[in-house]
């Protein structure tokens, strides 16, 4: 029993409780303040969130394979429920809610459903270009979403970055100032402290400060909103009202949160899972985890959740290494909704909107743009384009597009692989690529060449244009065409077909093709084709040095029993 619980729940050797208690008590204030404004920015009351932030953050923590990993309403979580529901029912409204809630639950069904299926793989749809501009774009609309908020400006609500830039300078003369100095001077004092003062817990105590004086000095009065009375007690279990026609149109949505959600908990808990070593993550247990906290969630009218990296840091920071720290900041979350919520009365909603507006100014990610500038151009393009597409078309559009592309580039590198002319580095027998090494040396009458990909249907064509203009270049002299295969890992029919022309055209200008490391699963294909014995025993060897002798030696005796055609 024991032994299960431990292969369950891996703990490293040096583990102490006291750490999980502490950071799940840490975990628990910062989450606090961050459900509520999350909360908001999903359209609903702040005690939503904070709904959110209880069972879905329990089951998770008792069903995943990390205990770094915390889970709760998020910042693009949220806004991508907003984005999605938004046309669907007036933000705030009580159907709007019901599609909330619906929408948790199918986001969840939906990642059961791949867990069980065992599709942890679909991690890979998303390359971390697609991913950084998705998400780099999506820190963007939020702060974009809080202007209206932060500078009390009356305007309507708008999904994509042009509307609302378009809307807050059109109604910029509905600016309310003691709004604007609460929302400006939150948001500097949590810079400032996360910069000068990185020890303090900046955040609650400007929460206090400015609940206190919104309360002292009825700033409420003047105009600030306030979140108001927040209802008492645990919430009650409710199946929510769902109907098919509800649920098809949620579907678009839902598959995006699940996918979001799935790659947003895997890259936290892989860079946790590496600098701690006592566990690894498991995607499929992942996104069982994930659905069973969403579903759980939405019978207590819990708003859609994903990881949050800025709380599993907390989680790392404060000495968490077991699920215990998940558990004690659920409990902590429940006595607050039991006990505490009427304090949250005068708590300013220009402040929640600085803390999001500052939560997610980590999500931009400048530095893997500065990073691929310096690597990779093309991903960078790939980053850009997803960046600017999500920006303008909106996030459910974005992330389907990325998908798209990601797909397309994907497709695009295999159709055009890499095919290198080879030379023999000097006083070697090492062929290396002659645009590396212009000084490797090589022979008029043969032409070496290697393909580093499987030859298929989407590179076939390429392949055989690609050696036949090298051919063409070397002219009369050239007498024979090595490919070094070794790196060709499968070929179908196409890419069959391809290599028998090959053969054809080059025989017919009295040149032989010369295959050389060709692995087993292609010799098997060549031999039940035919085109092993229409090339002859001579055709095969099994390194380039071996054809290069054979070619100079003139011949020689070459038998099938060969390992070079050694086939099952």
């Amino acid at each position: 029993m024991q032994s299960a619980l431990s292969s369950w729940f891996p703990r490293p050797a040096d583990y102490r409780l006291r750490g999980d208690v502490v950071a799940g008590l840490t975990l628990g204030v910062i989450l606090i303040p961050q459900a509520m404004a999350y909360g908001i920015l999903a359209g609903v009351a702040p005690v939503y969130g904070l709904y959110a932030a209880l069972f879905p953050l329990l089951i998770y923590t008792l069903l995943a394979s990390t205990p770094h990993v915390s889970v709760g309403p998020t910042a693009l979580a949220s806004l991508l429920c907003l984005n999605g529901l938004s046309h669907l029912a007036e933000p705030g409204s009580a159907q709007y809610l019901i599609y909330a809630v619906v929408l948790a639950g199918l986001t969840g069904v939906i990642q059961l459903l791949f867990g069980m299926l065992r599709l942890g793989g679909l991690v890979s749809l998303l390359s971390r270009p697609v991913l950084s501009g998705f998400v780099s774009a999506a820190a963007v609309l939020i702060v974009a979403s809080q202007l209206r908020s932060i500078f009390g400006v009356t305007m309507p609500r708008t999904t994509y970055l042009h509307d609302t830039v378009y809307q807050f300078v059109r109604h910029l003369g509905t600016l309310h100032l003691p709004t604007t100095l609460m929302g400006l001077g939150s948001l500097a004092v949590l810079i400032l402290g996360k910069r000068y003062l990185p020890r303090l817990p900046v955040m609650l105590i400007w929460i206090v400060v400015t609940t206190l004086l919104v309360y002292l000095l009825r700033l409420d009065r003047l105009g600030i909103d306030v979140v108001g009375a927040v209802p008492s007690g645990l919430p009650a279990l409710v199946v929510p009202a769902v109907d098919l026609s509800t649920l098809t149109t949620l579907l678009p949505v839902a598959l995006v949160l699940a996918l979001i959600s799935f790659v947003e908990t895997l890259s936290i808990g892989n860079a946790f899972a590496t600098r701690h070593g006592y566990y690894r993550i498991r995607p499929n247990r992942e996104l069982l985890a994930l659905g069973a906290s969403k579903i759980v969630g939405s019978f207590f009218a819990a708003i859609p959740t994903s990881a949050s990296f800025s709380r599993s840091a907390v989680v790392e920071e404060g000495g968490g290494r077991g699920p215990l720290t998940g558990v004690v900041a659920a409990v902590l979350l429940a006595a607050v909704l039991l006990f505490f919520t009427p304090l949250f009365y005068y708590l300013p909603l220009p402040m929640l909107a600085a803390i999001i507006v500052f939560s997610v100014g980590k999500l931009f990610d400048l530095q893997e743009m500065k990073r691929l500038a310096k690597l990779a151009p093309k991903e960078l393009a790939v980053l850009l384009v997803t960046f600017v597409f999500t920006l303008f078309t909106g996030l459910q559009w974005g992330i389907a597009g990325g998908v798209v592309l990601s797909l397309a580039f994907v497709f695009l590198r295999a159709a055009r692989p890499h095919l290198a002319e080879l030379g023999r580095i000097p006083h070697t027998n090492a062929f290396r690529n002659l645009a590396r090494f212009p000084t490797a040396e090589t022979d008029p009458a043969l032409l070496v060449v290697r393909f580093d990909a499987e030859l298929y249907f989407g590179n076939a064509e390429y392949f055989g244009d690609q050696i036949l203009a090298l051919a063409d270049e070397r002219g009369n002299p050239l007498r024979a065409v090595i490919l070094d295969a070794h790196t060709i890992n499968d070929l179908d029919t196409t890419g069959l077909y391809a290599l028998e022309q090959l053969f054809d055209k080059l025989a017919s200008r009295d040149v032989a093709l010369y295959l050389t490391g060709v692995i087993g699963p292609v010799r098997d294909v060549l031999y039940q084709s035919g085109l092993m014995q229409r090339m002859g025993a001579e055709s095969h060897f099994l390194s380039i040095q071996d054809a290069i002798r054979y070619y100079h030696e003139r011949g020689g005796r070459r038998d099938w029993d060969l390992p070079a055609v050694q086939h099952d």
